[in-house]
């Protein structure tokens, strides 16, 4: 197997594991991969260990949780395993060098660490991650809209969203997010003539909201960061354009699903963004 790809397939189970204490010398050994060796190339390539990435991941990911505020600190820390908080907070302090209580006031400086992926390609240009995952369908609360299929578009499903966040709707239904997939679902399906988009987040808690689920099935997962419209926009623009033409798959475009995490305060927030693409067997 290529080196790069491998290294690939590593960081996908170690986003897979994120809140598990991984024995990497044990998971190696079972993928019959020699530690040592391994090991210098991962960091060579990634610039920093295995248990090192991890650990940048989990914080980053946990500043994000903090920073949308919608648990409180306590229950973030124990969702990611977190038993002792005041040395949680020595170690938030030591990683970031602010309190963990002063993460609103500088997400913009912090040295956040998001997913790393490689790709080869012969040119410059920065293509968004993408994997494909077999996902279970998630059981999701939330409201949802309809509008005329024909007049639907972006600006629509923009000032839909504004709504939401102004009218602290999406923030009532971020408190209920204690499903495995943290962040807000935008789910579009096409129904007669219409387009049904539903606003929600993963939950198993009984709410007065809407109850849908995600289907289950082969997904291709593109992600990016920045502005949520200029940055769907390009991935969208990106799958449409280059990846389809390139990889030759069928897609069910009888609907898509979008998951947001950091959208908080506005629509402009810098927030990363996946598109979620059903893959047709």
């Amino acid at each position: 197997m290529d080196s790069i790809q491998f290294i690939e397939q590593f960081i996908v189970f170690i986003e897979d594991h994120l809140r598990e204490d991984i024995d990497f010398d044990e998971v190696l050994m079972e993928m019959d991969v020699e530690s040592k060796s391994f090991l210098t190339l991962f960091t060579a390539l990634v610039g920093m260990s295995p248990a090192d990435y991890q650990k940048r991941r989990q914080l980053t990911e946990i500043a994000l949780e903090v920073y949308d505020g919608h648990r409180r600190l306590t229950d973030i820390i124990k969702y990611y395993n977190h038993k002792d908080l005041a040395q949680f907070k020595d170690d938030y302090q030591k990683f970031f060098g602010i309190s963990v209580y002063d993460t609103d006031k500088f997400i913009e400086e912090m040295p956040l660490q998001y997913r790393i992926s490689f790709e080869i390609n012969p040119t410059t240009k920065r293509e968004p991650f993408s994997e494909t995952r077999s996902l279970d369908g998630y059981r999701l609360i939330g409201v949802e809209e309809f509008f005329n299929m024909n007049s639907y578009n972006e600006k629509k499903k923009t000032r839909y969203l504004n709504y939401l966040l102004n009218s602290g709707i999406i923030s009532e239904i971020l408190k209920h997010n204690n499903g495995p997939i943290k962040g807000l679902f935008v789910m579009e399906r096409y129904s007669y003539g219409e387009i049904q988009v539903f606003v929600g987040t993963a939950s198993d808690m009984n709410t007065p909201f809407t109850t849908t689920y995600t289907p289950s099935g082969l997904y291709q997962i593109f992600e990016s960061d920045g502005q949520l419209d200029v940055e769907t926009k390009k991935l969208y623009e990106y799958i449409f354009r280059r990846w389809l033409v390139k990889e030759h798959v069928e897609l069910d475009l009888t609907f898509s699903i979008e998951l947001i995490k950091g959208l908080t305060h506005s629509i402009d927030d810098s927030v990363i963004v996946q598109v979620w693409q059903s893959i047709i067997d």
